[in-house]
């Protein structure tokens, strides 16, 4: 059965699914019925699965038991999405608990939940692998789709900004090392990964003449400047599919002491998303050479960050770029120490 995406054809039939039970004569049963239509991996070792799944690109649809004495059929699917976030999942179950259900769904993992026992030999166990492979190639297409659009709006707000050359890109380089060292699931991920490419997209709507002005900005042109995070939460959530992202666009430039803008939030009013692209365009703006200025030294970034840790930016966030210079060997724990003191003497 062919799958047409634009121009390119995917044979669903030539695609592989991995069943992980630790329950031998169901895996057994499963290959018995179906292996005439599709390629079929099996393993009563989830471990054993997710180093199959590692090394092969080609698996559009696992299906997973909940039960099993390594790990959970939740955990799994966990590290599966984290290793391909397009990969179909089906959960199969004989303990399918409302907690179960929203833990699932909380994490944004599964596509379809299976009661146990199962008839594999069934008409309609055949018709739901077919539709969750086509589920996952058309997922990854959309994404190819989706993906591209925001990127060109991130070509378009760096141009628009012409001090500040691919900005938006290193923001969510550094906003995904940020957020590497925060529990979040692989959606949330994707929000920072897509918002932090947009936080900017207010500034299309600041005229040129502001913009990008050389000298010192009067104070109406300074709150047209500072107006950008509402315009681009505005012109975010007035796009359906994009409006999740607004949150970031607004909330970059709020502070945890309520000295931010455009409505002054504290702490916890400030999306965790937004503080993390916040502390990674600070950091960005200031390890970036730009045509007024040249990159600061990375003792000078972490003192100013040591400056305003709690203030300007939430604790939490701080620490979390803090440990990612440590990781990118820019910085040593020494050193920071170092600066720590050296601004608790001066105070």
């Amino acid at each position: 059965m062919p799958l047409f995406l634009g121009e390119k054809m995917v044979n669903v039939q030539q695609s592989t699914i991995v069943y992980v039970d630790d329950e031998a004569e169901n895996l057994e049963s499963f290959a018995l019925h179906l292996e005439q239509d599709f390629n079929i991996l099996t393993f009563t070792n989830p471990l054993e699965a997710l180093e199959e799944i590692k090394g092969n690109e080609q698996i559009p649809l696992v299906l997973i038991d909940q039960v099993m004495p390594q790990i959970s059929g939740l955990e799994l699917a966990s590290d599966i999405k984290d290793l391909n976030r397009f990969t179909t999942l089906i959960m199969l179950t004989g303990n399918a608990t409302k907690e179960l259900a929203i833990e699932a769904i909380r994490k944004n993992l599964f596509w379809e939940f299976l009661e146990k026992p199962v008839d594999f030999s069934s008409n309609r166990m055949k018709q739901l692998l077919y539709t969750g492979i086509q589920t996952h190639f058309l997922n990854k297409a959309s994404h190819g789709f989706r993906k591209g659009a925001i990127e060109l709006l991130a070509n378009l707000i760096d141009d628009k900004d012409g001090h500040t050359h691919r900005h938006s890109y290193q923001v969510q380089a550094w906003a995904l090392k940020i957020a590497s060292k925060f529990k979040l699931t692989p959606h949330e991920m994707k929000v920072i990964e897509e918002g932090a490419l947009l936080h900017d997209i207010g500034k299309i709507s600041i005229p040129d003449d502001i913009l990008k002005k050389p000298g010192r900005l009067t104070t109406l042109e300074r709150k047209v400047i500072m107006s950008h995070p509402q315009r681009g939460g505005v012109l975010l959530e007035s796009v359906q599919e994009l409006k999740e992202l607004a949150p970031i666009a607004r909330c970059h430039h709020e502070r945890p002491d309520g000295q931010g803008y455009p409505k002054g939030l504290t702490k916890d009013e400030i999306p965790l998303a937004a503080c993390i692209v916040s502390v990674a365009d600070f950091f960005e703006a200031l390890n970036s050479k730009r045509p007024y200025k040249d990159p600061w030294p990375i003792e000078h970034i972490v003192e100013e960050l040591l400056r305003v840790r709690g203030k300007q930016f939430t604790i939490p966030t701080v620490d979390a770029l803090l440990e990612v210079l440590k990781d990118e060997n820019l910085i040593t724990q020494a050193a920071i120490e170092k600066i720590e003191n050296t601004i608790q003497t001066a105070a």
